[in-house]
């Protein structure tokens, strides 16, 4: 066999063996491109839902962090009003409304629970240093339950020490 012919039969082998390598370059290349696109399509839709979701429940949620909000201010003026018999009573009377009504619609928990508590001191006519502290139960159980409801943190964060330094 000569030089020629060895080469001739090289080069006519190498033809083919380059054209299946680029074939399956070509399917390589294609499954890793459809496996990405297939995660980035993935993790939208999961973005999607959650979004809306947030937005089906947002009539529910604005209307808990209303409530919330009204059941902490109660249960705070109560511990401030704790020593004045005819304001104690007219604020005890509006928390058991929300005790008994409205709060229904969206507590649960821990808020749940601290709403009781807060009521069970009601009827045992309870110290002003215990509404108090109960007021500051209910409202921390109230910031976490609406971090749950809402799907963030932002509610939990808490804020940076104040600076023992005063301006000048």
């Amino acid at each position: 066999m000569t030089e020629k012919s060895t080469l001739q039969t090289f080069a006519g082998m190498v033809s083919p063996l380059l054209a299946i390598a680029t074939f399956w370059w070509g399917i390589y290349t294609y499954k890793h491109t459809a496996a990405a696109q297939l995660e980035k399509d993935r993790a939208e839709a999961e973005s999607t839902a959650e979004t809306r979701r947030i937005e089906a429940t947002r009539p529910f949620l604005d209307k808990q962090l209303i409530l919330y909000t009204a059941a902490t201010r109660l249960a705070a003026r109560i511990a401030i009003q704790a020593s004045n018999p005819e304001l104690f009573e007219k604020s005890k009377a509006e928390f058991r409304e929300f005790y008994w009504g409205e709060m229904g619609l969206v507590e649960r928990g821990d808020v749940d629970r601290a709403m009781m508590e807060f009521n069970a001191a009601l009827d045992v006519g309870a110290s002003e240093e215990s509404f108090g502290f109960l007021a500051l139960q209910l409202a921390h159980a109230c910031r976490k339950e609406l971090a749950a409801s809402w799907g963030t943190d932002a509610w939990l964060r808490e804020r940076p020490p104040k600076s023992d330094k005063t301006k000048s």
